[in-house]
């Protein structure tokens, strides 16, 4: 476990993270738990900056652990816990598409995609979650988005953020 101020991580797998083209590796099952409620797009403050964060290997994203995907639409600046906020630039993908590549917007002065981060890997996995392998991003002050929770039985929207409500 990796813990500090403001973030912890443990690991969900004993199994290697590196995925460089092994047909056994599924990072479905060899992911880093990423629980970071700072990261939803209601949240203000602190100034993160996800460049440096040690990115390393796929990471599922989760809010007071549950199960949260990234935002896959703009987010104003000044929302989870940084100034210029990264979110996904299309959509999540099925399970039968596997491992894809999606584009990161970062939002600024007022330009939903000022900011084109490197590209990021996500995957869709079985048991209704995502994982993705994040990459520091160009600059500070950036950092990446969640936004809409997946598996739920009670479902709580407002205007930024959609969550499971137990």
């Amino acid at each position: 476990i990796i813990s500090n101020s403001f973030f912890s991580l443990s690991l969900a797998s004993t199994g290697p993270i590196n995925s460089t083209f092994d047909p056994s590796f599924d990072p479905c099952n060899n992911y880093t738990d990423l629980d970071h409620p700072w990261r939803a797009s209601n949240e203000t403050g602190l100034g993160v900056c996800d460049r440096r964060f040690p990115w390393n290997g796929w990471y599922r994203v989760l809010y007071y652990g549950k199960s949260i995907r990234m935002a896959e639409s703009c987010v104003p600046t000044s929302r989870c816990s940084t100034y210029v906020t990264l979110w996904l630039n299309g959509p999540h993908p099925e399970i039968e598409d596997g491992v894809v590549t999606r584009q990161v917007c970062g939002s600024a002065n007022s330009d939903c995609c000022y900011y084109r981060s490197t590209p990021i890997q996500v995957k869709a996995c079985p048991d209704n979650y995502y994982v993705y392998k994040f990459v520091h991003p160009i600059n500070c002050n950036l950092a990446y988005c969640s936004g809409t929770l997946i598996h739920c039985t009670h479902f709580i929207s407002s205007r930024h953020l959609s969550y499971c409500h137990s």
